[in-house]
């Protein structure tokens, strides 16, 4: 079977110049959330956070802290597996128990969000059959931050900063957390997230002072 993925450009997904979007996989993670929440507070921007529902029965209060903050909500899969993306009733059903442990944590009625990232960034037919009832969030440039550790953290943020100077901007995926099921050979050492929080206060920086804006994704993404 064929893949695509969620690689699109920034005109693809009609972000005006100059403008960029921040989202976080594999959350939400404990402190390195609590964390990138002070940072994204401080500069005032809202993110999309791509919550896996294991993830969120883990961590309820950061899920609450994430909706309380007014950042955007994405559905990332209950157990971000690599082989539910080949069958749709597993995919669909996983989907619906994201929806169910966000619904909890925030102790609301269950809803399903209307907008979710597949796992991997893949598009198969299962992928695209749900994307006729849900929308998936988009990437312009993909930086591999699994493959980076604490001492080497500001490869990720310098590529992302060039990259929004080189293109007018777009939409980024680093992770909060991280869910190695299906990548464990491909990651280096422990997958510790600590420097993620600092990585984006970088980002931020540079960003903001070349005169990048960081709107609300829930505005910015469209209907």
């Amino acid at each position: 079977m064929l893949l695509d993925t969620i690689l699109i450009s920034r005109r693809q997904c009609r972000l005006p110049l100059h403008h960029c979007l921040l989202t976080f996989d594999d959350g939400p993670a404990g402190s390195v959330t609590d964390d990138l929440l002070a940072v994204l507070n401080d500069f005032e921007v809202k993110a999309c956070f791509c919550v896996v529902g294991c993830q969120v029965a883990t961590w309820p209060e950061q899920t609450r802290a994430i909706a309380a903050a007014g950042h955007l909500l994405v559905n990332h899969t209950f157990h971000h597996r690599f082989t539910d993306l080949w069958h749709v009733d597993r995919f669909k059903l996983d989907l619906t128990r994201c929806d169910q442990a966000i619904s909890d944590a925030l102790g609301e009625t269950c809803r399903p969000l209307p907008w979710f990232r597949p796992p991997f960034g893949l598009v198969t037919a299962a992928v695209r059959e749900i994307a006729e009832t849900r929308r998936i969030v988009p990437v312009t440039h993909f930086v591999f931050d699994p493959w980076f550790k604490s001492d080497r953290a500001g490869r990720p943020a310098r590529w992302i900063i060039e990259d929004a100077k080189r293109r007018g901007g777009g939409i980024y995926v680093l992770h909060d957390g991280l869910m190695t099921s299906g990548i464990s050979g491909l990651v280096r050492g422990s997958p510790r997230r600590t420097w993620i929080p600092r990585a984006v206060k970088q980002i931020l920086g540079e960003l903001t002072a070349a005169g990048f804006q960081f709107p609300n994704p829930s505005k910015a993404l469209g209907d």
